[in-house]
């Protein structure tokens, strides 16, 4: 049975923002990572997005 997974968003230093579904923060982070190198940015934090896609 998969695992299902959450929906995060993480906030970067340059003050932008990516959501992305993941199992938990660690694995968010590791997905958003791409996004980082793109935006030539850093990670600033990670939050649960309460309700999800529709909350």
């Amino acid at each position: 049975m998969a695992e299902k997974t959450s929906l995060f968003r993480v906030h970067f230093e340059d003050g932008s923002h990516h959501d992305v579904n993941a199992n938990d923060a660690q694995d968010a982070r590791k997905l958003a990572k791409q996004q980082c190198e793109q935006r030539d940015t850093i990670i600033n934090k990670i939050k649960l997005v309460r309700g999800g896609a529709n909350g």
